[in-house]
């Protein structure tokens, strides 16, 4: 596989198709095994602390929401984002999602992600190091001041109220 890191799908020479069916495999393992994780929960795991405090926090309960109001597609959509895909996918399983909803929803979005990593992703990280290799500190100074809007516009919308909280929609009790 190259003479990268095998671990590493940047690193990975061969058919496009290829390293696109392997990435797709490692999101439907993970998204899948996060959504099992999810039931195992509901069953009886979450007495333990450390789950309480995941089922606890501001992101799990926003992907609850976000999974009562609008379910499948939100599973999908998931897939675009980086972070909350975790929280959708647990959150998808601790509600017990029918699996004729979920295994859709995690095909389609598994599809996306993987269309993305491979393809803008590889791209992406290309061109960030054709970037540093010919101008490093502009390239640097682009790269911190996008993570810091990044971090700020995250901590932002964590923190910002509710716009209206007689609209939040009630959790299922199953």
């Amino acid at each position: 596989m190259g003479d990268g890191v095998w671990y590493n799908p940047m690193t990975w020479d061969g058919p496009w198709i290829w390293v696109w069916l392997a990435l797709y495999f490692i999101v439907f393992c993970r998204a899948g095994g996060t959504h099992l994780i999810g039931r195992a929960v509901r069953n009886g795991v979450s007495r333990v602390r450390s789950i309480q405090r995941v089922l606890a926090s501001a992101a799990y309960q926003r992907a609850e929401r976000v999974l009562d109001r609008w379910g499948p597609p939100a599973v999908a959509v998931s897939f675009l984002t980086i972070g909350f895909q975790t929280a959708i996918n647990l959150a998808s399983g601790v509600i017990r999602m029918r699996w004729y909803r979920y295994v859709p929803a995690l095909l389609i979005g598994g599809a996306l992600w993987a269309t993305i990593y491979t393809t803008i992703g590889s791209v992406s990280i290309a061109a960030i190091g054709i970037a540093y290799n010919r101008w490093p500190v502009p390239t640097i100074i682009i790269t911190i001041v996008m993570v810091i809007s990044l971090v700020g516009w995250i901590i932002w919308r964590l923190t910002a109220p509710e716009k209206n909280p007689a609209e939040k929609v009630p959790t299922t009790q199953n």
